[in-house]
C-alpha cells in the first residue's frame, strides 16, 4: 500500500469512527470519560460530624460501546494498514522537507498516540490497588477488550479478575475514549494538510460513504423457472 493510499484509508476509517452514535449523540459524556472526570457526592451530618462520600460514574450502554471500540481496533493493530504508527510515517513521507521543517512537527503527534496505545506500564488517569497487587487503568481496559468484549481470554491479572466486569468496563470506556479523541484529532490534522495543499489526497476519501444505510433499492429483471429446469440466466 502506498503512503497516499494508507492515509486515505485512515481518513475513511476515522470518518467511520466519527459517524458512530456515541460520537454524534453523546460527545459530552465521551469528553468527560477521556478527561478522567468523576462526580463525588458528599453528605455531612452537622450534628454528629460524620460524612459519607459517594463516587458516581456515568457510562454509555456497554453494547453500544463495544461497537465503538471495534471501530477503533484497527488503529491499534500492527497488522492493519491504518495502524497509527504506519499512518503517521506515511503522512511524514508525503510532506515536503520544507513543510516538515517549518510547519509540521510530527513528533508532537507521535508522543500522545504512543501513550494512548502502548502505555501499558503507566496509568493514564488512575490505577487500582488491592491485596492481590495493583493494575493500571490501561491494563484493565485491555482486559475488558480481550476478556469481556471482543475476545474470550481469561483476565491475565488477579487484580483485574478481582475488580469485576463493571470496573474493567469503566477503565475501557475512559481509555478508548482517549483513543477516539486522537483519531478525531489526526483526521482533522490530515484534512487541514489536504485543504492547505500540503499533501495531495483524493477528495473521495472525505466524501465516500463509510456507514451502510441499511436500504437497498435498484431496478432489476426477475426470472422464474421450475426447480431443476433449464439453467438460470447468467447475465
Amino acid at each position: 500500500m502506498s503512503d497516499r493510499e494508507r492515509v486515505q484509508r485512515f481518513v475513511l476509517r476515522a470518518r467511520r469512527v466519527m459517524a458512530h452514535t456515541l460520537v454524534r449523540e453523546h460527545k459530552p459524556l465521551l469528553n468527560k470519560l477521556l478527561q478522567g472526570s468523576v462526580d463525588v457526592r458528599v453528605e455531612h451530618n452537622l450534628k454528629t460530624g460524620e460524612a459519607t462520600h459517594t463516587l458516581k460514574l456515568e457510562l454509555p450502554p456497554e453494547e453500544l460501546y463495544e461497537s465503538f471500540a471495534a471501530r477503533l481496533r484497527p488503529f491499534t493493530s500492527g497488522k492493519e494498514p491504518v495502524y497509527w504508527a504506519s499512518v503517521l510515517n506515511s503522512i511524514e513521507r508525503l510532506l515536503s522537507r520544507e513543510t516538515r521543517a517549518e510547519i509540521v512537527d510530527m513528533d508532537s503527534l507521535r508522543a500522545p498516540w504512543k501513550d494512548v496505545v502502548e502505555g501499558a506500564g503507566t496509568a493514564q488517569a488512575y490505577y487500582v490497588m488491592t491485596e492481590s497487587g495493583q493494575v493500571t487503568d490501561f491494563k484493565l481496559a485491555k482486559e475488558w477488550l480481550n476478556s469481556d468484549a471482543l475476545h474470550t481470554q481469561v483476565a491475565q491479572t488477579a487484580v483485574a479478575r478481582e475488580m469485576g466486569l463493571n470496573e474493567r468496563y469503566y477503565a475501557a470506556a475512559c481509555v478508548f475514549s482517549r483513543l477516539g479523541y486522537w483519531v478525531e484529532y489526526t483526521l482533522c490534522f490530515i484534512a487541514c494538510l489536504h485543504n492547505a495543499r500540503l499533501i495531495e489526497l483524493d477528495a473521495s476519501a472525505f466524501t465516500d460513504p463509510v456507514v451502510a444505510d441499511g436500504h437497498i433499492e435498484r431496478v432489476m429483471e426477475m426470472y422464474c423457472t421450475p426447480v431443476g429446469a433449464t439453467p438460470m440466466p447468467t447475465d
